[in-house]
C-alpha cells in the first residue's frame, strides 16, 4: 500500500469526516448501522432474510424495519438478498440427485 493511502488529503471536504468518523475503530462492519433512519445493523437484517426466507426489500422492512426510512440503504439489502439467493441455490444444488431417473423410459 503506498505511502499516505490512509491519510485524508488536503481539502477534503468537512462533511465526509464526520461521515467517515461516525463509527468508533472498535466497532466491526456487521455491528455499523446499515439503515441509519431506523438503527439496524447487517447481523439483524441477514438474520431476518435467513429466519424469514424473505426476498425483497419490503419483506425486510416489514421483518426488521430496515428501509423503511429515506431509502438509501436499499442496495445494501438487495445486496443481503443476493447473497442469500445465492446459499439457498448452493444448498439445493448440494441436495440435487447425482443422476436424474430416465421418464418415460426414455434415457
Amino acid at each position: 500500500m503506498p505511502a499516505g493511502c490512509l491519510t485524508r488529503p488536503a481539502g477534503y471536504p468537512p462533511m465526509l469526516n464526520r461521515l467517515t468518523d461516525s463509527f468508533p475503530a472498535s466497532e466491526t462492519a456487521a455491528t455499523r448501522p446499515v439503515c441509519h433512519c431506523l438503527r439496524v445493523e447487517a447481523d439483524e437484517i441477514r438474520d431476518a432474510i435467513d429466519d424469514g426466507e424473505l426476498n425483497t426489500v419490503r419483506q425486510v422492512t416489514a421483518a426488521c424495519g430496515a428501509g423503511g426510512g429515506c431509502t438509501a440503504c436499499h442496495r445494501h439489502i438487495k445486496r443481503f438478498l443476493a447473497e442469500a439467493a445465492r446459499e439457498r441455490a448452493a444448498q439445493v444444488a448440494m441436495n440435487a440427485p447425482a443422476e436424474l431417473e430416465p421418464v418415460f423410459g426414455f434415457a
